[in-house]
């Protein structure tokens, strides 16, 4: 695997059985941490089926992320902590950073635009308790699917490159998941990616964006019947701003609003500059701090700047 330039991820579970009835970690959390160290990995997904009571969920994050630490190897580590509480009790999103490189809060993504349309909407319904733990060393993750079979290259993380989304459904994917700051994975199937997919996939400046140093998670900043407004911090004063139609019928529509909207209103104050990254890149020019901005974006599709 990393002689193809690429990361070795591998899944284990909190618990004495996996989501899918396979063994677990249960009590073997220094040995495993080990044996995966020992094969090279690079990312420990951890689920949380099968774990008896929360305080045994808890105990077990905190003591697979102290066995990984002390294996010397960096290995990315991501739990599913969040997701198994919340149910019953308010994450500790706190303690969760201190010991996770990022979490999951919400249910499998897959390869459909229901499925990233239901992420959206949890996000930005939950942006309040969720959007301020982001930060370098600990992510909001919008998805990742548990080990079942039938996933396989088609319910992980980034659906792009597979066949339920249409050209602009994947651009969407794609521009959210940098304003969510949110881990890029694929989970598609490389040998039989579109040049298109790929294209999108390996855009730098999204990837810029979505990995940008200051950290900060984005959030939806206004709603207008099928229209979404989202907004990133970014370093040196810039924003990203992602201009989502959530429109599944008709054509492009045209959609206006005032930059004194973006970052409280010092985005934009006295001028800024304005950059259309998706879905092609080009310069949109200089405007004031009283300007309006009209963009078209197709039904379920986004336009993501930089400002």
């Amino acid at each position: 695997v990393h002689s193809k330039g690429l990361k070795l991820g591998i899944y284990s579970d909190v618990g004495n059985k996996t989501c899918a009835g396979f063994p677990g970690s249960y009590n073997h959390y220094e040995l495993d941490a080990q044996t995966f160290a020992s094969w090279g990995v690079d990312l420990l997904k951890f689920d949380g089926c099968n774990s008896g009571t929360l305080e045994l969920l808890a105990e077990g994050y905190r003591r697979m992320s102290l066995a990984l630490n002390k294996t010397g190897r960096s290995i990315v580590y991501s739990c599913e902590w969040p997701f198994y509480l919340r149910p019953a009790q308010k994450p500790n999103y706190t303690e969760i950073k201190q010991y996770c490189n990022h979490w999951r809060n919400f249910y499998d993504v897959y390869d459909s635009w229901r499925s990233i349309k239901s992420i959206l909407d949890w996000t930005a319904l939950h942006q309040d308790s969720i959007v301020k733990i982001a930060g370098p060393g600990g992510w909001n993750d919008p998805d990742m699917a548990s080990s079942y079979t039938s996933c396989l290259f088609s319910c992980q993380q980034l659906v792009i490159g597979n066949f339920g989304l249409s050209w602009d459904q994947s651009v969407t994917q794609m521009a959210m998941w940098a304003i969510m700051a949110a881990p890029l994975f694929m989970s598609n199937d490389l040998r039989h990616i579109s040049p298109e997919a790929k294209k999108l996939l390996q855009n730098k400046e999204v990837i810029a964006i979505n990995q940008d140093p200051l950290g900060k998670q984005g959030y939806q900043i206004s709603k207008d019947k099928d229209f979404e407004l989202w907004e990133r911090p970014l370093s040196g004063r810039a924003y990203a701003v992602a201009v989502l139609n959530q429109q599944e019928i008709g054509g492009p529509q045209n959609y206006t609003f005032s930059l004194t909207f973006l970052g409280n209103g010092l985005a934009c104050n006295p001028a800024c500059f304005v950059q259309q990254v998706l879905p092609a890149s080009r310069d949109l020019g200089f405007y004031t701090w009283v300007s309006s901005l009209s963009v078209e974006v197709n039904p379920t599709g986004t336009v993501l700047l930089k400002v």
